[in-house]
């Protein structure tokens, strides 16, 4: 039996934390510079140090009453102070293992261990432990390791141009927002009062850019950008940050990735636990003929802000060894159903009338705020750009979409909002097949196929605009009509 690291009663207290708001009420309500009160106030500080020994000792006998064991066939923890909590886990039912050395655990030998199954919940891992590294060592012995003498061992690392070129792809402004309003609400108010300062003089300069510049652009509109880039650039060096260093081994055992500067992570991963393999490609991948090779896998690539990047940037050469070893090249045939050509309006109605509609909405905006224009009309430009880029994506997806089934396993492509898929997995992964029809796709003979495969959250994998009778086909090979 082994205790967690003593690290863990200081994360078990921080959740109590908020108690510290007590003694804080009571030192700022008699807070004064007279000494005399100040003699006064350290006198009645029992009751602070009250609260936080009260803070620490939760942390210390939650830690105190959790233990855990690695048996010869199961990985066991137990908790609880009052009433026992036993999660067991087989090793042969493990699907991802998980373990983080954050920059701040490292000097300690600490890591944070995650245990994950099939069968776990999403966003949550079936166990999770804070372990000294001699621990991590015990449990890393239970499962199998990558042998290199193997004659289908294979080895990845990719370029560092490769990581930098996936960061860029990847990277975007609503997740650098994230980041950065994390990192303004734990900096506090001397940040915020430097920034408050800082903008000011921005926004002068802005005006002076703005007046400089043979273009009329609003300063308003410069800030914006300024915006959008900053936080794209956070975005941008969160993603190197966590895939710099990455390297995937695999063998027919066991799949193991590591990644990440001030995080390392390594994952291990069986590979008959991997649901299907997602090819993903931007409009720009898919014209250079390259893809990212992902992974849907319980405990890979589930938590926020990450993605489940099996391969990072591959061209099409590349990608087919990866999944020749994976065993799922084989799964790539041309499509035996493909989408009608006359779905056209299913596929690029949404933006067409979006694209539409922003003109309408900006010439309204400009009649009723006239001193506004040159905002108005900026704004909406901006906002065309997204919409046209999707119009033509929807179109490509026309013509590339379509499903392939055969005895033993399911090729599907489709796209999603602005990236392409293409789904590669076995007949016994895919648990639900409907087809779900409105109106005018009932008149029209069409309808849209929804493909649900044996995942944590079922994902749905929609392919639009194929013909009734190509569906009706589809169901009969699965049995499912």
């Amino acid at each position: 039996m082994y205790h967690e690291h003593p690290l863990k009663i200081i994360k078990n207290a921080a959740k109590n934390i908020w108690l510290l708001i007590f003694p804080l009420l009571r030192g700022i309500r008699t807070f004064t510079l007279d000494f005399n009160a100040f003699y006064t106030w350290i006198k009645g500080a029992w009751f602070d140090i009250l609260v936080i020994l009260f803070i620490l000792g939760f942390g210390y006998f939650r830690w105190l009453f959790t233990w855990f064991r690695f048996e010869k066939n199961n990985v066991c923890l137990i908790s609880g102070i009052f009433v026992n909590k036993e999660i067991i886990i087989p090793y042969k039912n493990i699907s991802a293992v998980t373990a983080e050395h954050s920059f701040f655990l490292r000097p300690f030998k600490a890591a944070k261990v995650s245990v994950d199954t099939c069968a776990g919940t999403f966003g949550t891992s079936d166990m999770s432990l804070l372990i000294r590294r001699e621990d991590l060592k015990m449990l890393r012995r239970k499962l199998p390791e990558v042998h290199k003498e193997g004659k289908k061992t294979f080895e990845f690392k990719p370029k560092w141009f490769t990581i930098v070129f996936f960061s860029f792809v990847f990277s975007n402004s609503l997740s650098g927002i994230v980041y950065l309003s994390t990192f303004l609400f734990q900096s506090g108010r001397i940040i915020k009062d430097l920034l408050e300062t800082e903008l000011v003089e921005f926004i002068k300069l802005a005006n002076g850019v703005s007046a400089k510049l043979a273009l009329k652009i609003p300063p308003a509109a410069i800030i914006l950008g300024f915006l959008v880039i900053i936080t794209w650039l956070f975005s941008f060096a969160a993603n190197i940050l966590r895939y710099a260093g990455f390297i995937m081994k695999k063998d027919k055992n066991i799949l193991k990735i590591k990644m990440g500067t001030l995080t390392k992570r390594i994952y291990h991963i069986v590979p008959d636990k991997i649901n299907y393999v997602d090819l993903r490609q931007s409009l720009i991948m898919k014209l250079f003929k390259t893809s990212t090779v992902n992974i849907s896998c319980s405990g890979y690539g589930n938590q926020k802000n990450e993605l489940p990047v099996l391969l990072p940037i591959l061209t099409r050469q590349q990608a087919n060894r990866a999944l020749d070893l994976l065993d799922f090249k084989k799964y790539i045939t041309k499509r035996k159903v493909k989408v009608s050509k006359l779905a056209f309006i299913t596929y690029t109605g949404t933006p067409a009338v979006i694209i539409l509609l922003i003109p309408v909405i900006a010439a309204l905006l400009v009649w009723l705020f006239p001193t506004v224009y040159d905002i108005i009309i900026f704004i909406s430009i901006m906002a065309e750009i997204p919409f046209v880029w999707l119009f033509i994506i929807k179109i490509v997806a026309l013509y590339t979409s379509g499903i392939t089934i055969e005895d033993n396993f399911c090729c599907i492509r489709y796209s999603r909002f602005y990236a392409f898929h293409t789904i590669l997995a076995d007949k016994d992964k895919l648990i639900k097949i409907q087809i779900v029809q409105n109106p005018f796709d009932k008149k029209l003979g069409r309808c849209r196929l929804d493909f649900y495969f044996n995942t944590e959250v079922p994902r749905n994998n929609k392919v639009k605009g194929v013909r009734i009778q190509d569906a009706k086909r589809i169901l009969e090979k699965f049995e499912f009509s």
